[in-house]
């Protein structure tokens, strides 16, 4: 999944917010995967998954998450780092990353890890905070 099953697992866990999956390929390019929207706070998500240090952003999604931070909306880069380990990776992980929209421009050009996010949560879905997860989303 070119979205490490993300767009799946915000809505499953986080059940109290109202979810939008967002399939916009041929009309509007750049829009983020997933529109949320809870306690009157709404929100986008770009979820991008990798099994390596560094995201695959293309243009048009940086764009539009400046023009929307521009006006005032709340846009984030959700990343599922996962791999099953080996010997050149080291041991398995599955991890999300949360980064403000902010951090588009700087995800595309550098390591994940150079880039200030503003949650990290290490051992997969089962293990992720969710409710703190939540309260990062909503909280301004």
């Amino acid at each position: 999944m070119i979205d490490g099953g993300l767009s799946k697992l915000f809505p499953e866990h986080l059940r109290d917010i109202h979810w939008q999956r967002v399939e916009t390929w041929s009309t509007g390019f750049g829009v983020p995967d997933l529109n949320g929207c809870g306690n009157g706070v709404e929100f986008w998500i770009e979820c991008k998954q990798t099994d390596g240090c560094k995201i695959n952003l293309r243009p048009e999604q940086i764009a539009w998450a400046m023009r929307r931070m521009r006006a005032g909306g709340r846009v984030y880069i959700a990343v599922r780092r996962k791999h099953a380990g080996g010997k050149r990776k080291g041991n398995a992980i599955d991890e999300l990353w949360l980064y403000p929209g902010s951090a588009a421009q700087a995800l595309a050009v550098n390591r994940m890890a150079l880039v200030r996010s503003v949650g990290f949560w290490p051992g997969g879905p089962a293990r992720w905070p969710w409710p703190i997860i939540r309260k990062t989303l909503l909280t301004p």
